[in-house]
């Protein structure tokens, strides 16, 4: 093996490996520092960096692999792609959150309930540690599935 494929599988094994392994133990310790009413942004923000990691990687190893740095056509398709994505799924999910907010301050229970009340941060503690879990999973059947394992 060369000096340049041991870097190439170096950079890719910790860009789609270690890097979203280390965002779920970033996004898992800010559920806990969360629930303990204790400073948990810097986690949340390490688990979001790792995964900006990984996302840069793959998309760097895309256009490498389909059109080279160069090709006009590669970056146009996936400049397109880009902004269909975010037309057709983040800006939807946006208007859905927007919605949900607007019925929450229609019916009073912003001003009723404020996030720093005990219970409301136990519950968003628990459907968030239940969430980073099924996102772990979920992850964990498709890397399996990658590989045959």
């Amino acid at each position: 093996m060369s000096l340049n494929g041991a870097i190439t599988n170096l950079a890719s094994w910790t860009g789609n490996t270690m890097m979203p392994t280390m965002a779920g133990m970033f996004f898992a310790a800010a559920v806990y520092r969360y629930s303990k009413s204790s400073p948990f942004e810097h986690l949340l923000y390490g688990g979001f960096a790792s995964l900006m990691c990984s996302g840069m990687l793959r998309a760097l190893e895309g256009f490498v692999q389909n059109a080279g740095p160069t090709s006009a056509d590669g970056f146009w398709m996936a400049t397109m792609s880009l902004v269909n994505w975010t037309a057709n799924v983040i800006l939807p999910m946006f208007a859905l959150t927007q919605l949900a907010a607007m019925a929450l301050h229609m019916g009073g229970v912003v001003s009723e309930i404020y996030p720093g009340s005990t219970w409301i941060r136990k519950s968003i503690a628990a459907i968030a540690a239940l969430v980073v879990s099924g996102m772990v999973r979920l992850a964990e059947s498709m890397v399996t599935q990658a590989h045959g394992i």
